[in-house]
């Protein structure tokens, strides 16, 4: 049976002006038993921002490639289906 782990993973905090910026990812983890196999996919999820007086805003990052990802996709499988459909008049 396969492992399955998420995790949040924060990255090194780097201080411009006032401000402390800290970047955070999401990463999921597949794992094959007896294998030295698996899949990881890291993706963006936020920024955290605190400021000098302490205060913390998280700024949560837009994933665009992942989105002209799954937009590409999903047009592949409207033209395939479209396709198909003339297809099937003709």
């Amino acid at each position: 049976m396969p492992t399955i782990d998420r995790e949040i993973r924060t990255g090194e905090t780097v201080q411009v002006g006032d401000y402390q910026i800290t970047p955070q990812t999401n990463v999921f983890k597949i794992r094959l038993p007896g294998h030295h196999a698996g899949l990881i996919w890291n993706r963006p999820r936020a920024v955290l921002v605190r400021t000098r007086d302490g205060r913390e805003i998280s700024l949560p990052v837009r994933d665009i490639t992942r989105i002209a990802i799954w937009s590409m996709l999903a047009g592949g499988l409207v033209g395939a289906i479209l396709v198909g459909l003339m297809q099937r008049k003709l």
